[in-house]
């Protein structure tokens, strides 16, 4: 029985005397009461709509109660059934146990233990479904935490083998150049699109911009100066990866680029290879699209230090 709803009762005799009677007695505004004169007329009923239990009286016109309770537990479901007899003999009786009713009533019936066997059964069905739903509440929670598990643990494969091609590009490199092309390349593919700038000491201890990238061509060099030139002072501050909202810090840029700044979002990364020692930054910026979030920040501060270590064996 579905729980918010009212329970289903079908009753099948072919006394009309009896019919109605059981139908008053059941009839109450709580339950819905459908009734059939014959074994077909009731399988017919419940194919239509299955009900949650059945009353049938032993002997019908067409057929017998069991055979009403046989064909609905193969074409419908195991419906709960209670069987109604005038027959006191054993073997009627025997029988008729045999299809498991919930209940095996001779008459004269008594109707208020019917309907205390009814309202018993209900309850029963009532608490089944409810545990059926707790348990299916429980599964569908499961299930939600092992695919929240299963991306978890792909993201982290995924994050590992991308830093182990990262560290193999590394090795690989021979200039800073190739050194900023393996950082840029293992970016994207994490992140998307994105531009960039890197910077390196020079022997004058001055930054330089020695590569810039971008989707589909970097920005000038001019440009990537210009858009540098802060970001350098906020590192000197504080020289720990950032993010920079350019349209709340547009003050901080020159006049010249000050229009392109609204909608970018800026992600630097010192590059320091011991403590208090910075060689170089790497500034990645998206104008007017997704902010960069938490795993692409944190990605660039595991790719800060190699990064830097890299640089530092090109000296």
């Amino acid at each position: 029985m579905a729980q918010g709803r009212n329970a289903r009762i079908l009753i099948v005799d072919d006394e009309p005397e009896l019919r109605e009677l059981l139908f008053d007695a059941f009839n109450d505004g709580e339950m819905i009461v459908s009734v059939a004169a014959s074994g077909s007329e009731a399988i017919q009923l419940a194919k239509a709509q299955r009900p949650d239990i059945v009353i049938t009286d032993l002997c019908l016109g067409d057929c017998s109660g069991l055979d009403v309770i046989d064909n609905l537990r193969d074409n419908v479901g195991d419906v709960p059934a209670v069987v109604i007899t005038g027959h006191s003999d054993a073997e009627s009786l025997t029988e008729a146990s045999r299809h498991r009713p919930i209940e095996l009533m001779t008459k004269p019936l008594n109707l208020d233990r019917l309907r205390t066997t009814i309202a018993q059964e209900l309850h029963r069905l009532a608490q089944g479904n409810e545990a059926k739903t707790r348990v299916s509440e429980d599964l569908r929670g499961t299930c939600l935490d092992m695919t929240r598990s299963y991306r978890t643990l792909s993201d982290q494969v995924l994050h590992h083998r991308l830093m182990i091609q990262f560290q193999q590009g590394l090795l690989a490199s021979k200039t800073d150049d190739d050194v900023f092309r393996a950082f840029f390349r293992t970016f994207v593919r994490r992140a998307g699109a994105v531009s960039g700038a890197a910077l390196v000491c020079d022997s004058s201890a001055e930054l330089r911009v020695i590569g810039r990238f971008g989707v589909p061509q970097p920005d000038s060099l001019e440009f990537c100066k210009r858009l540098a030139d802060p970001m350098i002072d906020i590192l000197l501050a504080d020289p720990h990866v950032q993010l920079v909202d350019g349209g709340e810090e547009v003050e901080l840029f020159d006049e010249s680029i000050r229009r392109f700044v609204p909608g970018m979002n800026l992600l630097v990364i010192p590059l320091i290879p011991a403590p208090g020692e910075m060689i170089g930054v790497v500034i990645l910026y998206r104008k007017g699209e997704q902010p960069f979030n938490t795993e692409e920040i944190d990605l660039a501060k595991m790719m800060s230090y190699p990064t830097a270590i890299a640089v530092r064996r090109n000296d």
